[in-house]
């Protein structure tokens, strides 16, 4: 019999209805030992990217949620551990073009000044980031924080795009932000 989980089988766990005109499990890019034709879905709490260490949860009748492993969702038990299984990235089957994700950053400024949304904005774009969403706040102080949506296909590109931000005169910080 199949393992999904520890201490669970197909007899305690329910296995979800493959969806009709479901994508292969390869085109979605997570691979799941011993199950084929699940409808793959990401969650919006953690936004996975590729790279991220992730964990799938079976949903009833929904398919097959991917988390990431330090989600605050996973972390706290909301989920219910039993219906928690193993998956990983597919790296062995690379897409012709990789499905871009989106995720979110904030950029803090030190000190405002002309162009230098342009400069943020050229980094991004200068590692292949694609702008989706932008919210620029700043204080009368000229300090600052800016929100950015970025389709990325990995992890990897997020940190180089991070790196590039990072590079840019007054900028104090960029960090990941979980969910969208």
């Amino acid at each position: 019999m199949n393992k999904l989980a520890p201490g669970a089988t197909l007899d305690t766990v329910e296995r979800p209805r493959a969806a009709v005109g479901t994508r292969p499990k390869t085109d979605q890019g997570v691979r799941i030992r011993g199950v084929d034709d699940l409808l793959v879905r990401f969650a919006k709490c953690c936004n996975p990217l590729p790279g991220d260490q992730i964990v799938g949860f079976i949903t009833r009748g929904r398919g097959l949620t991917v988390h990431g492993r330090d989600c605050l969702t996973v972390a706290k038990s909301v989920l219910d551990r039993e219906r928690l299984i193993n998956v990983e990235w597919d790296v062995e089957t690379p897409a012709l073009e990789p499905p871009k994700r989106p995720v979110r950053i904030a950029v803090y400024i030190g000190n405002d000044r002309p162009g230098l949304l342009s400069e943020i904005t050229g980094a991004i774009g200068s590692k292949n980031g694609n702008i989706t969403k932008a919210e620029v706040t700043v204080t009368d102080d000229r300090r600052g924080i800016n929100n950015f949506v970025v389709e990325v296909s990995d992890l990897s590109q997020l940190q180089d795009i991070m790196t590039a931000i990072r590079d840019v005169p007054d900028v104090i910080n960029v960090e990941r932000v979980r969910g969208l």
